[in-house]
Order: C-alpha cells, then sequence, then structure tokens
C-alpha cells in the first residue's frame, strides 16, 4: 500500500483497492492501521469532495523509501545467480503473469 501511495502521488481507497485486489473493506482496515501508526494521511481529492486520496505522510515517504531499498538489495541477492539475459526472461515471464486475465470460476 506505501509503494501504490507514494508512486502515484495519493489514490482513493477504491483505487488501492483494486491495484492491490483487496476487498474495500480490508482496504479501510490497512488504511486506518497505516494512519494510527502515522505513516499515511486521508487527503482531500481536489476534484471530487467525497473522495479522500491516501498520501504519504513524511514518516511514511522515509519508511517507503528505507523499504525500498531493502527490497533492491534483497532482489540483487535473489536474482544474483542469474545472468542479465535470464533476469530479462524471468522479468518479461513475471510481467505476463501479473498482466493475465485470472481464470473464471469453475
Amino acid at each position: 500500500m506505501l509503494v501504490a501511495a507514494a508512486e502515484s502521488g495519493g489514490m482513493s481507497q477504491r483505487e488501492l483497492g483494486e491495484f492491490l485486489g483487496v476487498d474495500p473493506s480490508a482496504v479501510v482496515a490497512l488504511v486506518d492501521d497505516l494512519e494510527r501508526a502515522g505513516l499515511v494521511r486521508r487527503d482531500p481529492h481536489p476534484d471530487d469532495r467525497r473522495t479522500r486520496l491516501i498520501v504519504l505522510t513524511r514518516k511514511g515517504s522515509q519508511v517507503y523509501r528505507k523499504t525500498a531499498a531493502l527490497a533492491r538489495e534483497v532482489d540483487a541477492e535473489l536474482l544474483s545467480v542469474l545472468t542479465a539475459a535470464e533476469r530479462k526472461t524471468l522479468e518479461e515471464l513475471l510481467s505476463r503473469v501479473v498482466s493475465a486475465d485470472p481464470p473464471p470460476d469453475r
């Protein structure tokens, strides 16, 4: 959620739920927790009075930067066994999996 808020500059709870594939009621609880921790705040949407944008606080930005750096280190370590070409192939395959439509319910 911090990544989505950081990279978008702010998203509504509905947009966050869609982006993360999380039920709207779960998004409210997650945002409440992050807000209590001082990592996000709810700002008024400039074009829609009924909507609040979830944006990072200064503390949230600091936590995001630290965790993003740690994630890059972990990725580099995990992928160090792959050649550059293999990494590119893995990224392409994962991108296809992420963007694929989910299978129909059975």
